[in-house]
């Protein structure tokens, strides 16, 4: 169930507007936003940090900028609520990790890093957490080419 205080906190301190997968929230006031999750709603469990990344891409006239979505999940496990937030960063600009908040995002951070390439700024130790640390690019971009050998995995 989502989490109706979060929902109106979300809503009412930061003017953002929830969709169905819960609020983009700008870069600048993720912090904020999680701080205030944890210690004035009790959201005190991460789920998840997963990130998606978006080439650039044309629809019509208009052309959307390459960027990185990175989705999170938190749960308040006393009212067993969970509530969904999101950031959406140009490829070239840094997420804040939010490992100083939950202590449960420093590896999860490291991961998504690592396999999409998102880099979190203020992390305390941002590297290779599954692929060997002379791997050349992220191999869950988009762009990724799919038969790039690396021995002994192709």
């Amino acid at each position: 169930m989502i989490d109706v205080e979060a929902t109106r906190l979300v809503a009412e301190r930061f003017g953002l507007d929830i969709g169905a997968h819960g609020p983009t929230v700008p870069p600048e006031r993720l912090l904020e936003l999680a701080r205030a999750l944890k210690d004035e709603l009790g959201c005190g469990y991460l789920c998840y940090v997963t990130a998606a990344h978006f080439p650039e891409e044309k629809r019509g006239e208009e052309t959307l900028p390459a960027r990185f979505v990175v989705v999170y999940r938190v749960r308040n496990l006393d009212r067993n609520t969970e509530f969904p937030f999101r950031c959406e960063v140009p490829i070239d600009a840094g997420v804040p990790s939010l490992a100083g908040v939950w202590a449960g995002a420093d590896w999860q951070e490291r991961e998504a890093y690592d396999l999409v390439g998102p880099r979190f700024e203020g992390h305390p130790d941002l590297r290779r957490i599954m692929l060997p640390e002379d791997w050349v690019g992220h191999p869950l971009q988009r762009q990724y080419a799919i038969d790039t050998p690396h021995a002994p995995w192709r």
